[in-house]
């Protein structure tokens, strides 16, 4: 198993459009489903999906970002997992991700984008996301880590209500 996270590692660091094969089964959620990943992926938890709720999520390890978004004039701590982290969990493949949100905005997100190491927050300064307040999930990129990421383009990757990604 370690040498095939090694070649994951390697086919990231080379850009190739795949992901580590994900290591063990995935269990199903025990609590509500937060996000569902579909698509081009190897491990599944309810037929050709993987559903995952916080405890899950959570379980991939932590990952935050303290940027500037154009939802507030001030920085803010975004705290979740990596993208990175959940596609490898499921083994995703592919060359694009279409992220949709609970109020059915879509946006697709190339695999490229993950060199910015984008998170899933779930907690932004220190308040777990709820519905009404654009949550439970956002997209999150380090805007001020990268002046690319400061454009209309990654401000519509920022996707809010995030609930599903499908691996293209």
């Amino acid at each position: 198993m370690r040498y095939i996270r090694l070649l994951g590692l390697l086919a990231s660091f080379l850009g190739w459009n795949s992901f580590a094969c994900a290591a063990e089964p995935l269990p199903p959620p025990t609590g509500p489903v937060l996000l569902t990943i579909s698509g081009r992926i190897d491990q599944t938890n309810a037929g050709q999906e993987a559903r995952f709720d916080r405890e899950m999520l959570e379980a991939l390890g932590a990952a935050s970002i303290t940027t500037f978004s154009t939802m507030s004039a001030t920085r803010q701590l975004f705290e979740g997992v990596s993208l990175r982290s959940a596609l490898e969990r499921v083994g995703a493949s592919g060359t694009s991700i279409v992220a949709s949100a609970h109020n059915s905005y879509k946006i697709t997100i190339p695999v490229e984008d993950l060199k910015y190491e984008p998170i899933i927050a779930m907690r932004v300064d220190g308040q777990v996301l709820k519905l009404r307040d654009k949550g439970p999930l956002w997209i999150v990129y380090p805007r001020d880590a990268h002046p690319a990421l400061q454009t209309s383009i990654y401000d519509a990757r920022w996707i809010w209500q995030l609930n599903k990604l499908r691996v293209e």
